[in-house]
């Protein structure tokens, strides 16, 4: 579904993320893993269009995707839930979800998938005309990737979906992106919580300072000892 060759990003005269090349499959959920300052947020802001490419080419769908910006992404089927969930805090959850709709026209579809959104995070119903700013992190993030889902994407991208939360509602969350994947969508995470979603990932991928250093099935990741011990900080099972 999605393709990423030869990507890199530079910020002056530093080199963020130098050629890496990752892939995802319709149906997957991919993972890209590494430690703090790997690069993982710069490429995939990278590869929605956020920040420019220093090199490197995009493909979605069969469509060469290189240069489009953020909104002709998220028109052909793309979006991202950002790192820090970056909801509209002054507006309310009912406002948020609205303009997660904004490429659309279908007002009927629109209502439909409010609902599914709300009966699967029944916090959302309670605080529908709240404003966001009042709502915790955990909640925020159910907006976020709720908002995110409002556009239909073919292909969600989230970046630290699991940052700050309490392990209970990481739980929750982690839960419902194996859900998405069972609707059929297709899913690039970011994240440090290697441990957690790699036991539910299809693939994944590690950077560290800005290169690739691994690229497999998670299993396989999970019984790479050297890996997944000095870039993630885990044991090998």
């Amino acid at each position: 579904m999605f393709t990423a060759d030869g990507i890199s990003v530079s910020y002056g005269p530093i080199r963020a993320v130098r050629d890496v090349s990752i892939d995802v499959s319709e149906g997957e959920i991919v993972t890209l893993l590494g430690p703090n300052g790997a690069g993982k947020s710069s490429l995939i802001s990278a590869l929605i269009g956020l920040v420019p490419k220093a090199g490197g080419q995009t493909s979605f769908r069969g469509e060469d995707v290189t240069g489009l910006s953020t909104e002709a992404l998220v028109r052909r089927g793309m979006t991202v839930t950002p790192e820090g969930r970056k909801v509209f805090a002054d507006l309310t959850v009912a406002e948020n979800l609205r303009l997660g709709a904004a490429t659309r026209k279908d007002h009927d579809g629109i209502a439909e998938d409010t609902e599914k959104y709300l009966e699967m995070f029944p916090i959302l119903r309670e605080r529908f005309h709240s404003a966001a700013k009042y709502m915790s992190g955990g909640e925020q993030q159910m907006l976020a990737i709720s908002r995110s889902l409002m556009s239909r994407p073919k292909l969600l991208m989230l970046d630290e979906p699991s940052l700050g939360l309490a392990p209970r509602i990481v739980d929750q969350i982690f839960e419902f992106l194996v859900k998405l994947r069972e609707w059929g969508l297709t899913i690039l995470v970011v994240e440090q919580n290697a441990g957690d979603v790699l036991e539910f990932a299809d693939r994944a991928f590690v950077l560290a300072s800005g290169a690739l250093q691994f690229a497999g099935t998670a299993k396989e990741l999970r019984e790479t000892g050297d890996v997944m011990e000095m870039y993630l900080g885990l044991e090998a099972h």
